[in-house]
């Protein structure tokens, strides 16, 4: 069996130009677009300000040499139920943004599949795939950020604790550097199961109506037995992401950051996210024609 890269992307390239252009509809743009930006809510970083902060300006700080130690506990634990607050309700919205886009990864999947822009008939329909595409996910980010945190443990602790010693000043910066190396392994590692989930398991479920576990039970040994194909993919969706961020950048130039504004730019965009969309069920479906999301559900072949 060959395993092509260009042709799927050549016929995800003509799909989209059947959906978008062949003929061209506004209304069809704008729905189909909004699905897509749902979709990405969870993916996207977002801007975030960083403002630097002064000992002076915590609340509640402590001046020990005034002698306030036990008056600056105080201001500090009448602000813990304000930060206990903020706390959650950033938790809430965190959860919000990753439940809605779950289930709108297979509303903007349907549509395109179909040559459609619906989202009220699919939001219902779809709702149980993406509720256990949103409990997985949940999963995953709690296992990775323990797995953060017991790394930062093993390796930065240690490395802060030998850091007092100028004898052992050496060992401290060895352990913080292979820290820093585990947690880029760890790193590109998650963000390969990441892509295979958005890539294949989503269109896994999609296509034997199967939750996000049974997905991966099914898609698991294609990886084991076959793993270099995907591999491949994921490091020539890397190499055209850095091809996208410059023409972004360009764009954003050129459009007076009209690209960069929520929603407006993922319509703007829409044919590289239909694209790419279609780039990984078209790859899928070279393994088992069972995996082509455009034709009706066959089981295929487990690989052996």
């Amino acid at each position: 069996m060959i395993i092509g890269y260009v042709e799927p992307l050549s016929r995800a390239w003509e799909r989209m130009k059947n959906i978008l252009w062949r003929p061209f509809n506004l209304g069809k743009w704008l729905v189909l677009g909004f699905s897509a930006w749902l979709a990405g809510l969870a993916d996207g970083g977002g801007g975030t300000v960083w403002k630097g902060i002064s000992d002076d300006d915590l609340p509640g700080r402590c001046n020990i040499g005034n002698g306030d130690v036990f008056h600056g506990l105080g201001d500090t634990l009448i602000w813990l139920p304000l930060i206990f607050v903020v706390v959650m309700a950033v938790a809430a919205i965190l959860l919000a943004i990753l439940w809605l886009s779950s289930r709108a990864k297979f509303i903007f999947l349907d549509n395109v599949v179909h040559n459609r822009a619906q989202i009220v008939e699919p939001w219902h329909r779809l709702r149980d795939l993406g509720n256990s595409l949103f409990l997985w996910r949940i999963g995953f980010v709690v296992v990775c950020g323990l797995i953060v945190l017991l790394l930062l443990i093993l390796f930065f602790a240690p490395a802060a604790t030998l850091s007092f010693s100028d004898a052992l000043g050496g060992l401290s910066f060895a352990a913080m550097f292979l820290g820093v190396f585990t947690l880029v392994l760890f790193g590109i590692a998650a963000a390969f199961v990441a892509l295979l989930l958005e890539g294949f398991v989503i269109p896994i479920m999609y296509k034997f109506d199967l939750k996000a576990t049974e997905a991966w039970r099914y898609f698991l040994p294609w990886i084991k037995t076959r793993p270099w194909p995907f591999i491949l993919y994921s490091l020539l969706v890397l190499a055209l992401g850095f091809c996208f961020a410059f023409f972004f950048v360009l764009l954003c130039a050129l459009t007076c950051c009209l690209v960069a504004f929520p929603y407006v730019g993922t319509v703007i965009l829409l044919p590289v996210w239909v694209t790419y969309r279609l780039f990984s069920v078209e790859f899928l479906a070279q393994f088992d024609p069972g995996f082509d999301v455009f034709t009706p559900a066959i089981v295929p072949a487990e690989e052996e």
